[in-house]
């Protein structure tokens, strides 16, 4: 006998900033129909934010449906001492943690595909967080003006590269990793067996920097569009701001300065940046070309979104890790293919978390206990959550400033 509960597709790209899925958005430069054709028969959010905007912190938050300061776990560099929260790119999920929301939904019956990137395990990601936490407030002499400070990046003074050549379906792509994962699982559900409902995650590790395309896929931006941010001068910024730019090798020394202030590397890089979240579109229309071939199109949610965002030049800044819409906001589309008429924005604020008790919610699982989330599914079914808040936070002491 079949079993008629959901199948879910779980689709988490890097680095992409919440605002860039939005309908007019830069004038619409990004070419994105996969996703359009979701958000046209489901539900976007556009105030949805990442729990805490760094890769290991967000990733554990999500997969345990836990606010960050709540993932005790023991440190991997001292087995009997626990750390109490994921408090930077070190800290996440212990190795041993058996409620992990996939881990629930296999426990329930469900079949379960994972692959791309996972990064939510304590020890797994940036042991240099760690040593940077005795030093990063050590008064060392700098010159910001003939040395660029004390960087601890190098990516913001790339250009970016557009590499030669490219084309659709991965064609000599350069995230040639994205497009074997997205080929992997897009191979599961063809092959899975269509009598247990099956939950498929890929992690997609595009979009994040460095800021990287093929000629076909920048081709596909109409640079003309792009806005840009404008730059205040260093001195001008507020402090947390000029520690983060510094750190993350944005504020280049004088002999550098006028390449990189110039306003037309600013669109070059955006465009490039934006160029990667349509590559990105492509890979999901591939899933859901591979539910609509299964015959699983009717009984199969999407869900869609990313761990953090990025600065995308805003502030003199890239990569992501500080308290603004840019960096800690992330996009996210739910389409459930049992409703295909439930076309709705939301601006309910929400957060990463929530996509743990939303799935278990709708796949008719009970949740365990201790989640800080909350189910979306009064959003998806066009009712109110009643919240008017949620909790993101930064604990790093590398890159920026704790907040």
């Amino acid at each position: 006998e079949n079993d008629s509960r959901p199948n879910v597709v779980f689709l988490v790209v890097e680095s992409t900033d919440g605002r860039t899925w939005q309908p007019g958005y830069q004038d619409d430069a990004i070419p994105l129909p996969n996703l359009r054709a979701l958000q046209a028969r489901g539900v976007e959010f556009r105030r949805h934010y990442s729990n805490a905007p760094v890769c290991c912190p967000s990733r554990a938050t999500f997969w345990s449906g836990r606010s960050a300061h709540r993932l005790p776990h023991k440190t991997a560099l001292d087995a009997n001492f626990t750390v109490r929260g994921a408090w930077n790119n070190y800290e996440g999920l212990p190795d041993d943690y058996a409620s992990r929301l996939d881990a629930v939904l296999h426990e329930a019956g469900y079949q379960t595909f994972l692959n791309g990137k996972y990064d939510w395990s304590t020890g797994s990601h940036s042991e240099n967080v760690f040593l940077d936490a005795w030093t990063t407030y050590a008064r060392f002499a700098y010159d910001v003006n003939a040395t660029g400070g004390w960087p601890l990046e190098t990516m913001c003074a790339s250009n970016g590269t557009v590499a030669p050549g490219g084309g659709p379906g991965g064609i000599n792509s350069t995230h040639s990793s994205d497009w074997a994962a997205t080929a992997a699982a897009t191979a599961w559900i063809a092959a899975c067996n269509k009598t247990a409902p099956f939950f498929v995650y890929t992690g997609h590790s595009i979009v994040h920097p460095d800021y990287v395309t093929t000629k076909y896929w920048r081709d596909q931006i109409d640079a003309s569009k792009i806005r840009v941010p404008a730059w205040r001068p260093l001195t001008e910024l507020h402090p947390c701001d000029f520690q983060a730019t510094v750190l993350k090798g944005c504020a280049p020394p004088d002999d550098q300065a006028a390449a990189f202030y110039a306003e037309a590397r600013r669109r070059e890089v955006r465009a490039i940046y934006y160029a990667m979240i349509a590559e990105f579109d492509e890979m999901v229309g591939a899933y859901v070309d591979a539910v609509n071939a299964a015959g699983a199109e009717k009984n199969t949610i999407f869900v869609v979104t990313s761990d953090h965002g990025d600065m995308q030049m805003e502030k003199q800044q890239f990569y992501k890790m500080t308290p603004y819409d840019a960096s800690a906001s992330v996009p996210m589309v739910i389409a459930d293919g049992r409703f295909p008429d439930r076309r709705s924005v939301s601006t309910t604020p929400t957060q990463l978390i929530d996509v743990f008790p939303t799935i278990l919610d709708l796949a008719g699982v009970a949740a365990p206990p201790g989640l800080d989330g909350l189910s979306l599914r009064p959003l998806l079914e066009g009712r109110t959550l009643g919240r008017e808040s949620v909790v993101s936070q930064f604990h790093g002491d590398d890159i920026a400033t704790s907040w």
